[in-house]
């Protein structure tokens, strides 16, 4: 009987271990990134348009398709104390973010959002992820 205990208790670990180990196997996979492509843009309101007018267009285009755009990897929203805004996407590849910049103008909601910016301040970067 003690040796069936023990053989339980034994069995026990090394499920427990095993588990352990999945579980950091899978963070860790959601973790490393293989590629990311950065698509910044950095612009100011105009004039007349709200902060809250602002962040419901954002969202409205997070609720929206780009959700499902192949590629896409989430989208972060920053303001400078002098209103500068400035959104950082995140992309799989260069492909993807080209795939949806002509698509994003001609939804509902890229149209609401591009009718905010006062594009004589909008500038576009490009940057990809560099691994030392």
């Amino acid at each position: 009987m003690k040796f069936y205990s023990l053989l339980v208790a034994l069995l026990m670990i090394l499920s427990f271990a095993n588990a352990q180990s999945n579980y950091k196997s899978k963070k860790l996979q959601k973790m490393d990134v293989k590629s990311q492509y950065l698509e910044v843009v950095r612009f100011k309101l105009k004039s007349e348009v709200t902060t809250e007018q602002f962040l419901k267009a954002e969202n409205d285009i997070r609720k929206g398709a780009i959700k499902i755009q192949t590629g896409y990897q989430g989208r972060d929203v920053y303001q400078d104390a002098d209103g500068t805004w400035l959104i950082i996407i995140r992309w799989d590849d260069k492909a993807s973010a080209d795939a949806w910049t002509p698509i994003f103008m001609t939804l509902k909601e890229g149209q609401a959002f591009g009718s905010l910016m006062d594009f004589s301040s909008a500038r576009q970067e490009h940057y990809t992820l560099v691994k030392p």
